[in-house]
């Protein structure tokens, strides 16, 4: 998949929690519709995840992937907040057990951070 760009950005940082690096594969289903795509980092309230066909904006989906050197997989429901047709779309977790909340944080804490978006 080519790498994206965009070229729009208001400038002002809009992100609320720390973001780490994500490379995993995860698994989207919407009804009897399935993705395997890629996440790509990922904060205490979603991911962004790659993937050539994004659900649409707004759909509640359900998710399974792995943090990495974990065998346990992380199971909860989400919406898809925003897309980049044919590239990305976020995602904002929406049942996400105590448990495996405790797990991300861990492994974000533990991530080097991703760059602030350039001005």
């Amino acid at each position: 998949m080519a790498p994206v760009h965009v070229v729009e950005w208001s400038g002002e940082e809009k992100r609320k929690h720390k973001r780490a690096p994500l490379h995993v594969p995860i698994e989207c289903r919407a009804g009897q519709t399935t993705v395997e795509a890629r996440a790509e980092n990922v904060s205490i309230s979603g991911l962004l995840i790659r993937t050539e066909t994004p659900f649409a904006e707004d759909t509640e989906i359900a998710l399974r992937f792995s943090l990495p050197a974990s065998s346990e997989p992380i199971h909860c429901r989400a919406r898809v907040a925003h897309t980049v047709p044919d590239a990305f779309m976020g995602v904002e977790f929406l049942d996400l057990s105590q448990e495996s909340l405790d797990r991300i944080e861990k492994y974000i804490a533990a991530a080097p951070a991703l760059p602030a978006k350039k001005q």
